[in-house]
């Protein structure tokens, strides 16, 4: 076998690796794609490019409300607890392996911390009976959005999944990222101010 074989051989094997490790896709379409409509541009924000773990930045954003119904059939509001809680916003989806290692911290956080923090836990774009099966199957102990038309995840510009968001009580988003665990060390410093 030539070296240039042998370099395909151990490459795309290492490609593939790189590629799944990075980031489940929440969406097939970009949030700057030209069926976003003007009302959702302007009611978006861009927190991207924000991704930090402290809760004392000056950089923030205030959240945009919404509302969705819930698997329980309950309409959840994000108003419903700007100013009481500290929230933790999770957009997932069933089919991202990266969410479901996450179900376990979630279902921990609302068990230990409900008094102080709400988790808004938001399903992107599936159906409720799937999204229903599934959190029974998994032993999820919290409520879970159905963002069923991507709406809510196009106004927060969720890029992929998980994507995890802490608003502080003055309804500003304190944290945007990937990683449950930098969300609960914000999550930390928030409480113990």
């Amino acid at each position: 076998m030539n070296m240039t074989g042998l370099r395909k051989m151990v490459l795309f094997p290492i490609l593939g690796i790189f590629l799944l490790a990075s980031s489940c896709t929440a969406q097939n379409q970009s949030a700057d794609s030209p069926e976003t409509s003007k009302k959702d541009k302007a009611q978006s924000v861009d927190v991207r490019s924000s991704t930090h773990n402290n809760a004392d930045s000056a950089f923030a954003h205030p959240a945009i409300d919404f509302t969705l119904q819930s698997t329980n059939d309950k309409k959840i509001s994000l108003t419903d607890f700007l100013g009481n809680k500290i929230i933790l916003m999770n957009f997932w989806a069933t089919w991202c392996p990266y969410c479901v290692v996450e179900i376990p911290q979630l279902n921990k956080i609302e068990t230990t911390l409900a008094d102080q923090v709400k988790l808004l836990s938001i399903d992107i774009l599936e159906e409720p009976e799937k999204v229903k099966g599934f959190t029974q199957k998994k032993g999820v102990k919290f409520d879970v959005l159905l963002d069923q038309q991507g709406e809510v995840a196009r106004k927060y510009r969720v890029r992929g999944t998980p994507t995890n968001i802490v608003i502080d009580k003055k309804g500003n988003i304190v944290y945007y990222g990937y990683e449950l665990k930098e969300a609960n060390h914000v999550i930390t410093s928030l409480l113990s101010q």
